[in-house]
């Protein structure tokens, strides 16, 4: 089960830096700025842990929630100790952190139930 967490969390990281990296260019080029990098900085995070999660799901066998429920925690964990660091842990990025896990455990149920059998 151990080689699913880091088989997921290998593209959960590939998609999270080619899109940095992409972005990066698109705003070193002024393609985008102001609010909608913003948003896309927001949705980068959102959108590697779903596939990741969604990766998950594919190969639980049942409760896909909880799978997603463990995977969405151990990137919070990531991310907490990340902004701890920095020092910049508010209100809002707890918010964050909870739509993320729920965004985990929903991707992972969808994996379980989109499964090969």
């Amino acid at each position: 089960m151990l080689i699913n967490y880091l088989k997921s969390s290998v593209w959960t990281i590939g998609i999270i830096m080619g899109s940095i990296i992409l972005v990066t260019i698109f705003n070193y080029f002024n393609v985008l700025n102001g609010i909608v990098l913003k948003v896309v900085e927001i949705f980068i995070p959102i959108i590697g842990i779903f596939i990741g999660s969604y990766k998950i799901g594919r190969g639980a066998t049942k409760k896909g929630y909880i799978e997603g429920l463990k995977y969405g925690l151990l990137w919070i964990i990531v991310f907490l100790l990340i902004n701890l660091f920095l020092k910049s842990l508010n209100f809002r990025n707890a918010i964050y952190f909870l739509g993320l896990i729920v965004d985990s455990m929903l991707a992972s149920m969808m994996g379980i139930n989109r499964k090969k059998n």
